[in-house]
This record gives structure tokens, C-alpha cells and sequence, in this order.
């Protein structure tokens, strides 16, 4: 059966999980000193690495081999293969959008908690989007989080930590994971292509990373479908037909367009591109992409700190432009995008609600000038 990209290249040491080096670092000394805690509850997007962070903890405190005052699993021992072949019984992973019921809790985790670990040191429970059970099952937990076996460790997972109840969270220790930077996925897929020895252009690269919106695994998802297109080399033609294509160079064409309240030019260049193919909907996200960026260059002056997104010679554009509109009125054109966008689905011609936003814009553009 074949592998998927992102199962197939998942770390297999503290070291190659990407970025997140702020969870790295705490969960690295807590390994390394024997101070495991009871319970962990990882907080984040989805996609960013919690699952991997919980099998690689999983995995460390469960090898064979790792020598005192080390972190990092050996991947050599029988207990290391099993985890990560999936086939450790000592290592339980629930996906309670699935199971949510408290019977499901009390037979496969607070029965399976009183049975020894059977390789490693530690039963280890896995328990992915943790908000998703219902209140009798977090109160059927709370008494062995309160007090747990001593070969058991619990590593809850969440995309909404606002849904799980405050006393499950106060019994563990938490870790808040956050987006995968741009460059950071740029680069992790620059390594897979070269381990599958593939050449893919650059600019694929960017947009796959553009559109992943800091989740790694989408990334890696879209990577791997545009892996599959085959040939000796993968250009933006062959990878646009199975990912959507980043126009941020026609939305700033648009925006200043819309800057200079010329409507029809505005229009025209929509619809020429409307009849080229291009997806409506990922078009309007490039523009409000690219407003968001004029916005951050008016109230900062390290843009690259704030626009990861924003290369090359459109940088230099970016912050020209910027100087033709004010921070309100970049807020409100970005207001106006959000909203028409939301109208796509409803609409009877797919472009309507562009060609709406961009009427508003040039009419906020010219009330603007005139007052």
C-alpha cells in the first residue's frame, strides 16, 4: 500500500521536528532528566506537529537503548520499531471525534490503564481532539488524571482548547503549538524532493507553502500530489493542475488598480483572468493577502517580520504602494474582500462577488479623495 508524503518523511527525532523549537527544548530536558509528568495536553492548528510530538515522547521514554541524560530514541531497539511501525500495544491512539461516548473511555482507557506496559516503561494514551468528548467522558477521566498509575502517561491533543473543561486542563502540562513558518515548510519540502530525487521549481515550492496557511502536513499533502504528476522536472504549468496557483502579482496589479479608483481597468483585468481559469476564490485570498501586507508595511517598518509570504521584487512594489494609502483605508478594503468572499457560494456567476468588491473598493477610494 503506498505511503503518503507526510507519513512516509514524519520526524523520527526530536531533531527533525520542524520548528516548535520552544516544545523541542522543555520536552528534550524533561527526557533527558527523568521528570516525565502524568499528563500533557498539546494545543495548536492542525497539521503543526502535535500527533508527531506525542509519538516521539511516546517513543523516547519507551526505548531500550537511550542512555541517561539523552533525549533522542535510538530507532534501532525492538521497542522503537514497534511504535514506529504502529504496532506497539503499550501505545493506545484514540481519535475521540470518533469516540466521544464514556463507555468508549471507561473500556479502552481507564480499563487499559490498569494493564502494565507490555515493552516499554510506559502505557502511553494518545487521545486526538480531546474536545470532541462529551462531558460524562472528561468526567469519567478526571479521577485517574487526579490520580494516574505510575506506568501511565496521558498526552491529550486539541485544535479548540476553549471546549475542554478547565479541571482536565489544570491536571496537565501544556504546550502551545503554533503555525509552521513559511520558510521552515519551504524548506522541509526542499528535502523531501531531493530524498525522492525530484526536481520541483522553486516557485512550486512557494506556493505550496503560501497555501499550506502553517499547517506542515497540508503541505506535505499537496507536495506529494504534485510528486505523483511524475517527469524529470515539476514546474508551476505541471504543478497547477493539481494545486491551486498564488497570483499575488495580479492581485497587486488589481489593488493598484483600485488605488488609482480606475474600476473599469480593475474589472477588465478580473474578468481576463476569470476567462484564463483562474479559481475566484483563491484570487480574492491573494488580494486580501496583499492588502494585509500594504497594512503591516504602514504600521511597521520590518516587514519580513510580519509578511513571510511577500518575495522577491514584489517586496520593493509592496511598500511603494503602501505609501498611497492610509492604515484605515487598507483596513477597509481588506473588510471588503472578507466579506464579498464569503458570498461566493451564493452567487449565480462565480466572479459577481469580485466585481462587487471591486466596484465598492474604487467607490470608498473616490468618497476617500473627495473628502
Amino acid at each position: 500500500m503506498p505511503t503518503a508524503i507526510y507519513q512516509k518523511y514524519r520526524p523520527r527525532v526530536w531533531a527533525e521536528l520542524a520548528d516548535q523549537n520552544h516544545i523541542k527544548t522543555t520536552l528534550e530536558h524533561e527526557i533527558s532528566r527523568g521528570q516525565i509528568t502524568h499528563a500533557y495536553l498539546f494545543v495548536g492548528p492542525r497539521g503543526v506537529g502535535k500527533t508527531t510530538a506525542a509519538r516521539l515522547l511516546a517513543k523516547s521514554v519507551n526505548c531500550q537503548n537511550r542512555k541517561p541524560g539523552v533525549a533522542e530514541p535510538c530507532n534501532e531497539c525492538e521497542v522503537c520499531g514497534r511504535i514506529q511501525a504502529g504496532r506497539s500495544f503499550d501505545i493506545i491512539e484514540i481519535d475521540a471525534a470518533s469516540h466521544t461516548g464514556v463507555d468508549h473511555v471507561r473500556e479502552h482507557i481507564l480499563e487499559s490503564a490498569e494493564v502494565s506496559a507490555g515493552h516499554g516503561t510506559y502505557r502511553i494514551f494518545i487521545i486526538d481532539e480531546v474536545h470532541m468528548l462529551s462531558t460524562a467522558a472528561f468526567n469519567a477521566m478526571l479521577k485517574i488524571l487526579e490520580e494516574p498509575p505510575a506506568h501511565v502517561i496521558f498526552i491529550l491533543a486539541t485544535t479548540e482548547v476553549h471546549k475542554v473543561p478547565a479541571t482536565i486542563i489544570s491536571r496537565c502540562q501544556r504546550f502551545n503549538f503554533k503555525k509552521i513558518p513559511a520558510d521552515a515548510i519551504r524548506q522541509r519540502l526542499r528535502s523531501i524532493t531531493q530524498a525522492e530525487k525530484m526536481n520541483v521549481d522553486e516557485e512550486v515550492l512557494n506556493v505550496i507553502a503560501e497555501h499550506s496557511d502553517g499547517s506542515l502536513r497540508d503541505a506535505e499533502s499537496m507536495l506529494g500530489q504534485v510528486l505523483a504528476l511524475g517527469g524529470k522536472k515539476i514546474t508551476m504549468l505541471e504543478a497547477s493542475l493539481v494545486i491551486p496557483r498564488s497570483n499575488l502579482n495580479e492581485a497587486a496589479n488589481l489593488v493598484g488598480l483600485i488605488l488609482k479608483n480606475d474600476a473599469a481597468g480593475a474589472l477588465s483585468l478580473a474578468n481576463n483572468l476569470v476567462e484564463q481559469g483562474i479559481s475566484v476564490s483563491v484570487f480574492m485570498q491573494d488580494i486580501i493577502v496583499w492588502l494585509r501586507n500594504m497594512l503591516l508595511a504602514k504600521v511597521g517598518e520590518r516587514l519580513d517580520l510580519f509578511s513571510r509570504d511577500t518575495l522577491g521584487e514584489l517586496q520593493s512594489r509592496l511598500l511603494k504602494d503602501a505609501v498611497g494609502v492610509s492604515a484605515r483605508e487598507a483596513q477597509e478594503l481588506i473588510d471588503i474582500f472578507l466579506r464579498r468572499r464569503q458570498n461566493l457560494g451564493e452567487s449565480p456567476l462565480p466572479q459577481l462577488p469580485l466585481e462587487l468588491a471591486i466596484i465598492e473598493a474604487c467607490t470608498l477610494k473616490a468618497d476617500g479623495m473627495e473628502s
